[in-house]
């Protein structure tokens, strides 16, 4: 399954190469995919969030859209391949971490952090875990030791978090009550060392902050409202940079391909967007147009596919025909 490299010239050619599962024969009403890749660009996983949660992931050197494992996984919220290990972590809405043998599935590990959780973030080494819930904490976990490193309360409710690749900042979507039964989005920053409170945006326009992600590069980040705003900003001061509009009515999840140039963005309508981080353009669209099954969007470390969440609990496998290539 070859593919060429994503690049904001290349990916206007995408198309979709292979779907991986079966079709659900009753798929809930409501859906929401977690998407994921290991560090070799060969695994991806889901983690199906609603119906008969579970966690799955296909070898994609095989030919078959068959996952290699499937696991139940009540309350499933995230998970990652952990970098070098032969392992997953995964991550519930009650805050349970567990670990999963690559190979067959087996629980190697089981730890209770003691919270809900609303949003996860594994940092690029796959040692600290920054997870938020809904009722205003935040907090950063050590996976090496299995003990907390610091925790925060924050009079907002929280969204999806991220940690910065050179591990500096921790950053969370927002949501604070104002007047009316209202609410106004923000954004959040803390030392991710100390947790200390560095800086805070307000987005006037939005409701709420649903995600997060900082530029590999370090130097910023982008934050998707849901409203559809993509607003790009600096660090540390959290500096507007660029603001455009992205997809109506919503952005439920943000991702940089590994070199920065590409900022796909999951919609809260069934549909996915590959934009150029530079200026916002969007340079490619899809959708399966069924609004009731949501997915996040990523990118595999090679740069060379992304993945997106189908129809049926499906999943798709998108890429551009190499040169020379059918």
């Amino acid at each position: 399954m070859p593919s060429a490299l994503l690049t904001p010239d290349t990916v206007r050619s995408l198309s979709l190469l292979r779907r991986l599962g079966d079709p659900e024969p009753e798929p809930p009403v409501y859906q929401l995919q977690w998407l994921g890749w290991d560090a070799s660009s060969r695994y991806l996983l889901s983690v199906l969030q609603r119906g008969l949660a579970c966690l799955r992931w296909w070898d994609l050197q095989s030919d078959h859209h068959t996952p290699l494992v499937t696991l139940p996984l009540p309350g499933a919220m995230a998970a990652w391949f952990l970098p070098g290990s032969q392992r997953v972590l995964s991550v519930t809405v009650r805050g349970a971490l567990q670990t999963w043998a690559v190979s067959d599935g087996s629980l190697l590990s089981t730890v209770e952090t003691g919270m809900s959780v609303s949003g996860a973030h594994l940092s690029s080494d796959g040692t600290r875990l920054l997870l938020t819930a809904p009722a205003g904490r935040v907090l950063l976990w050590d996976l090496q030791r299995n003990w907390l490193v610091w925790r925060r309360e924050d009079p907002a409710y929280l969204y999806g978090c991220a940690l910065s690749p050179d591990g500096r900042f921790a950053a969370a979507g927002a949501a604070e009550e104002q007047a009316e039964d209202s609410t106004r989005a923000f954004l959040r920053l803390w030392d991710a060392k100390t947790g200390r409170p560095l800086a805070t945006r307000a987005f006037e326009q939005s409701s709420r902050t649903w995600t997060v992600a900082f530029a590999p590069s370090g130097e910023g980040l982008v934050a998707g409202t849901s409203s559809g705003d993509l607003v790009s900003l600096g660090l540390p001061d959290l500096q507007v940079i660029q603001h455009v509009n992205g997809p109506a009515p919503g952005a439920i999840h943000v991702e940089f391909n590994p070199d920065g140039s590409l900022l796909a963005v999951s919609a809260d309508t069934s549909a996915f967007e590959v934009r150029a981080s530079q200026d916002g353009r969007k340079l490619y669209s899809d959708s399966d147009l069924d609004d009731m099954q949501l997915s996040t969007v990523a990118f595999s470390p090679d740069g060379r596919f992304v993945s997106w969440g189908l129809e049926e609990s499906r999943v798709g496998l998108w890429g551009v025909a190499s040169p020379g290539r059918g």
